[in-house]
């Protein structure tokens, strides 16, 4: 069996979960990613996904459709999306594909918990 090029974490605190992306979304079954990712989204009580990408060294345009994909999903259900620890060649990649607008980006999971935990309680 082909080894991943990615490696993928997660947890689960109160209403968010938080999946780490480890290593390169280059290549490989990328489906297993957005599957997990919509799996413990799924449930009602989850309501905000931040994804981490202070370990992701490299992201294709596959990788960008996938989020783009999850993205999508969880708007329609009106859950909100953050990404975290994102480098500046990764950064550097949403703003050349005109999509840096299109998402939220914070410095650290704290960051972006406390967005969320702000904009729920009003």
């Amino acid at each position: 069996m082909q080894e991943l090029p990615y490696e993928i974490e997660q947890e689960k605190i109160n209403g968010t979960v938080i999946v780490q992306i480890k290593g390169r979304m280059e290549s490989g079954p990328l489906d297993k990613i957005t599957q997990t990712i919509l799996d413990e989204m799924i449930s009602p009580e989850r309501h905000f996904l931040i994804l981490d990408f202070s370990e992701l060294r490299y992201i294709s345009s596959l990788g960008i459709r996938m989020i783009l994909d999850v993205k999508m999903s969880l708007q329609k259900r009106s859950k909100e999306m953050a990404l975290v620890g994102v480098s500046s060649s990764i950064s550097q990649v949403f703003h050349l594909l005109g999509l840096s607008g299109s998402f939220q980006f914070f410095e650290t999971r704290q960051d972006a918990t406390s967005h969320f935990n702000q904009n729920s309680s009003k």
